[in-house]
């Protein structure tokens, strides 16, 4: 349902819409704990052990804005919520076959809310509580039998700043982990950005190449990074897809093994989600 209000100025209109479709707001699709849909399939190097692993984490979100508003051409806000599940599937040589399964499975909700200076400035505010867990067959297969660390399991606070330029979006994020009585240090810096180049002779596609870098107190700040490179897909359509080879290091972005001090390094197949709102670069 979309209602508009006339101003003074007959020329300009806010439009409120309930249950809009979409985001105007861009993914932050190099950031691991991005809201998308995607999978990918990494070699998995553990700093200190010698044993080879394939590691595919998979990612799938549920976004819904409940209210958009639009007061002028430049300008609107909205706010939402996400859902989001990252499971990590590992996958090892134990000398007779290889041998798969569940490692662990994390869960992030989100409420937020977003809004649009002007066409090239974007700020996102976002409170989200996460929670991490060992799959069984990694607890079957490594006789786990007590408890796991918790240091993924917490609430956070994130402010995000999001520019556009020709070719060019940057974005910062300070975060504060919220939770009353947590086993987590709190505070989260991260920076990123991307370069986006649009094939003249085929509209659909794109070159890309990104950066994502995190330093949590928790980690003592050292960077978790995170390099991408690629091509985009269906570009004029709502479902575009990236096509990326990646490389990360740092500790291991997701559940409760985050302790470990990994490379992953291989490729990274994401799929946004349906949005008619986003501008093509």
């Amino acid at each position: 349902m979309v209602v508009s209000v006339l101003h003074m100025n007959p020329l300009i209109a806010t439009d409120l819409s309930w249950l809009p479709q979409g985001s105007f707001f861009p993914s932050l699709y190099l950031d691991p704990a991005a809201g998308q849909q995607s999978i990918s399939v990494l070699t998995y190097e553990v700093e200190g052990e010698t044993q080879q692993l394939m590691y595919v984490p998979i990612s799938l979100s549920m976004h819904q804005q409940f209210l958009r508003s639009v007061p002028s051409h430049t300008r609107q806000w909205e706010v939402g919520m996400e859902f989001t599940i990252y499971s990590q599937f590992s996958i090892v040589d134990v000398g007779e076959a290889f041998m798969g399964g569940l490692q662990n499975a994390d869960y992030r909700i989100s409420g937020v809310f977003h809004y649009q200076f002007n066409t090239q400035s974007l700020i996102r505010i976002s409170l989200f509580h996460q929670s991490s867990h060992l799959g069984d067959d990694y607890i079957i297969r490594n006789f786990i039998v007590t408890p796991t660390l918790r240091t993924q399991n917490y609430e956070q606070l994130d402010l995000t700043l999001y520019k556009k330029f020709k070719g060019w979006n940057l974005y910062g994020v300070t975060g504060y982990n919220v939770s009353p009585n947590t086993v987590r240090r709190r505070l989260l810096f991260q920076l990123g950005g991307d370069w986006i180049y649009p094939l003249p002779k085929k509209p659909g596609f794109a070159l890309l190449v990104g950066l994502d870098m995190k330093y949590y107190e928790h980690n003592k700040y050292i960077p978790n990074m995170r390099l991408g490179a690629g091509i985009e897909l269906a570009r004029q359509t709502e479902t575009p897809v990236k096509i990326l080879l990646s490389y990360f290091k740092g500790q291991l972005p997701y559940s409760t093994l985050e302790y470990q001090k990994v490379s992953l390094a291989g490729l990274s197949l994401i799929f946004a989600i349906p949005n008619t709102l986003n501008e093509q670069n």
